[in-house]
């Protein structure tokens, strides 16, 4: 130790090495991190809807399969999506009840995975994140007229999950106020800093109400039989010229 300087650490060192630690601790290898952070608050930590997936993948890009499954929490999406919103909430809560009835021993085969989702920042980052579902891949599907649904397919059983929030669990005062905010900057219009203080706290009540109240007050499962996952629909086959033979 240098002249001069304490032969006690410093309360920054000490605050460093207690939050590196306490990390250490909550995130064992394999397991997801869900500590309150900044873009994390409590009332998301503690919920009883927030618990994470168990994922399955490969070793690398030309690898096996994991001998050893690791966790995916609401908090690895926040922090990869830039923030936790309503409709991360909502994806998540929805996407995890869907895995729930493909997966019966809890473990999400992200290899074996496609997705139908609404055409939304949230809805998409989550579909790709939770599931190994990719456009690039065509194995996730966007579609712009789904409202808070999702389609889960797994590829391997072929077996289908339909998974849909419930009539009125959007509010209405939320769904009318964030078109205005959307129209008015489509329009090139400025938003008053109320406006967005208030979408902002309906969208908070709505993540709160998604995480903590019953599942079947929330959101519907179904299963759909001889499912058919076609990645676009811009590509199909000529239809007017196939009797262009056939005899008169």
């Amino acid at each position: 130790m240098s002249p001069g300087t304490s032969k006690f650490p410093s309360y920054s060192y000490l605050k460093n090495l207690i939050t590196r630690e306490k990390k250490i601790i909550e995130a064992p290898s394999g397991h997801a991190e869900n500590g309150v952070d900044w873009f994390y608050p409590e009332w998301a930590a503690d919920a009883r809807n927030n618990r994470p997936i168990i994922v399955r993948d490969t070793d690398s890009a030309l690898g096996r399969y994991n001998q050893q499954t690791k966790e995916l929490g609401l908090k690895d999406l926040a922090r990869v999506h830039g923030h936790l919103c309503d409709g991360l909430v909502i994806a998540y809560v929805l996407l995890k009840a869907a895995f729930d009835h493909l997966f019966n021993d809890g473990i999400v085969d992200r290899t074996d995975l496609q997705v139908v989702t609404k055409n939304s920042p949230c809805m998409v980052d989550a579909a790709g994140l939770m599931s190994g579902a990719r456009i690039n891949f065509q194995t996730l599907r966007v579609e712009a007229q789904l409202e808070n649904i999702f389609i889960v397919q797994r590829i391997s059983t072929g077996q289908t999950i339909r998974v849909s929030l419930n009539d009125g669990v959007f509010p209405e005062e939320t769904d009318r106020l964030a078109r205005r905010i959307r129209a008015e900057r489509a329009k090139g219009n400025p938003v008053s800093a109320e406006d967005i203080d208030r979408i902002e706290e309906l969208h908070d009540q709505l993540s709160k109400k998604m995480l903590s109240e019953d599942l079947d007050r929330l959101l519907t499962v179904s299963e759909l039989e001889d499912y058919k996952f076609h990645f676009n629909d811009l590509y199909v086959g000529r239809g007017d010229v196939i009797n262009k033979s056939m005899p008169r």
